[in-house]
């Protein structure tokens, strides 16, 4: 399923696939540094054989119903990643992760698709509540969460293991009957 958010015509939201790895691959290697901060499994992805390995993986526990995970391209270049994971059909819930290419950000590109899988999560897939969780230092997520109306739901301490350190977790949702689809007015 291909999701376009309507804002941004150039961008396409596609599934992943091993077709990708090329593009994965040199996409982490541009931006290692930026996306060591706060994702380093994702660093490990910048040789061809780990991306492809990857994706091939992530194709498979998607057949299952494991994780939803697409790729964020701006016209023909590959510029980031979103993923649902730890999806409970029967709660109906699961929960959202991101990525963006340093040179992606700050131009409305994560929110308008974040928002594109969020429809599709409340909509096709009938889920009822969305969770995403970020390093306590991620001010850029956060932001992002309180734009698309998650609520922020508290503070897992020390619960990652990030880059030698323990790091608290943001928590924040999203509920179906909170979300608002583009385009449309915000309830006051």
């Amino acid at each position: 399923m291909h999701l376009i958010p309507s804002k941004f015509p150039d961008i396409s939201i596609v599934p992943t696939m091993a077709q990708h790895a090329e593009e994965l691959a040199t996409l982490v290697r541009q931006n290692k540094e930026h996306l060591q901060t706060y994702l380093p499994a994702v660093v490990q992805l910048a040789s061809l054989d780990d991306a492809r390995a990857y994706l091939e993986n992530a194709s498979a526990r998607a057949a299952h119903g494991e994780i939803l995970e697409w790729h964020i391209f701006a016209g023909t270049a590959l510029c980031g990643s979103i993923r649902l994971k730890d999806i409970e059909v029967a709660d109906r819930k699961a929960k959202i992760g991101y990525y963006l290419a340093r040179q992606c950000q700050g131009r409305g590109i994560a929110g308008a698709s974040v928002r594109a899988v969020l429809a599709h999560a409340f909509g096709s897939l009938q889920l009822n509540r969305i969770e995403l969780q970020c390093a306590a230092g991620n001010q850029a997520s956060m932001a992002l969460a309180r734009r698309l109306g998650f609520t922020h739901e508290g503070v897992l301490r020390q619960a990652e293991w990030l880059n030698g350190e323990f790091v608290d977790l943001h928590v924040y949702a999203l509920l179906r009957a909170d979300f608002v689809p583009e385009g449309a007015q915000s309830p006051v």
